[in-house]
């Protein structure tokens, strides 16, 4: 049985008598079909890449994206990792319907309203805060790699001072096109400290009062920090997905059915979005080591006897190889016409 195998093995990878001296691996049509097979999977991001951000999960799939690029990135630099906050990203999609609906990409709107407004509407009592921009993207890595290309956002996204963040993606006209607007808040509260002491209502009451007062005094002085910029992207509705549907004690009920396809969608469209690329080059890497081992074992084997027809052809492969390796998924990007740009 053994040998057997190993016979047919050596007739496919070795060259001998039995196979003229050309290895049926390199030999055979299977290597055009499996190049062909690998072009197909690496066009498939393309038309995804397009129609990608009108499905109604992008908002939510780009914004939690982004945050595990930032907490990565944070994490290679040695710094805690910020936590995604619910009034930030409440904050966020305030900002980014506000620049949507006034047709403005700045920090600033066209009335002089800057981004704390949107953090003190929110009800964000901040220490030091700081926001990043960007619009009409295809991907979220786009979007990362831009941040961190600008010394201003890379400055914001690896700020130690920082203890939380917030993203809101949206999608709509702007400008007389349909866009997508990121806008990433980061911010760390203010420090309280609590005493041993009760307070009766009309005390709270007070202090909430006195609080206002003092965070609109700081944002007339301008003690507040801005760290730099800004990116909005349309923010849909999305369902929170995988909860329990307690409504009803039938576990088959339509409710589930459809959380459950919405959830794999979900899933499915995560695993275009961040693990695809990923996937089809190590599928190339592993073809293309095959292939240099293949023609390293046809050449020295037998080296008196050579057919260069066969070792052309097979660096032909390794070259196409080469070439699927290099077009990544951030290059296809770049080949896509869109207007991308961040503030």
């Amino acid at each position: 049985m053994t040998e057997n195998i190993w016979l047919k093995l050596k007739l496919i990878f070795v060259p001998n008598q039995k196979n003229n001296y050309r290895p049926k691996f390199l030999e055979s049509r299977i290597l055009i079909w499996c190049l062909l097979a690998l072009f197909i999977l690496k066009l498939i991001t393309v038309p995804f890449l397009i129609y990608f951000p009108k499905s109604v999960f992008f908002s939510a799939i780009v914004k939690t994206t982004l945050i595990e690029l930032l907490n990565q990135e944070r994490k290679s630099s040695g710094l805690q990792s910020l936590k995604e906050n619910t009034v930030l990203d409440n904050a966020a999609s305030l900002k980014a319907q506000d620049i949507l609906e006034k047709d403005y990409f700045s920090h600033q709107s066209p009335e002089g309203v800057s981004p704390w407004h949107w953090f003190k509407i929110a009800g964000y009592n901040y220490k030091i805060a700081g926001e990043n921009l960007a619009i009409g993207f295809l991907d979220s890595g786009e979007v990362n790699r831009a941040w961190l290309d600008s010394p201003s956002h890379k400055a914001n996204l690896l700020n130690s001072n920082y203890k939380d963040v917030g993203i809101a993606v949206l999608t709509g006209d702007f400008q007389g096109n349909e866009t997508t607007v990121v806008v990433q808040l980061f911010g760390t509260p203010q420090q309280t400290i609590a005493g041993p002491k009760v307070q009766t209502k009309e005390q709270v009451k007070k202090e909430t009062a006195t609080a206002t007062a003092e965070n609109a005094e700081k944002e007339a002085t301008g003690t507040q920090t801005l760290s730099a910029e800004f990116t909005s992207i349309k923010k849909e509705v999305v369902p929170a997905l995988g909860e329990e549907d307690k409504s009803s004690s039938s576990p088959f009920t339509a409710a589930r059915v459809k959380e459950a396809q919405k959830k794999a969608i979900f899933n499915f469209l995560s695993f275009l979005t961040l693990d695809y690329s990923k996937v089809i080059q190590i599928i190339i890497y592993g073809f293309l080591a095959l292939i240099i081992l293949a023609l390293i074992i046809n050449i020295f084997i037998k080296i008196d006897i050579q057919h260069v027809d066969l070792i052309l052809k097979t660096l032909g492969f390794i070259a196409f190889l080469v070439l699927f390796i290099l077009v990544d998924q951030g290059v296809i990007i770049k080949l896509i016409p869109h207007h991308f740009n961040i503030y």
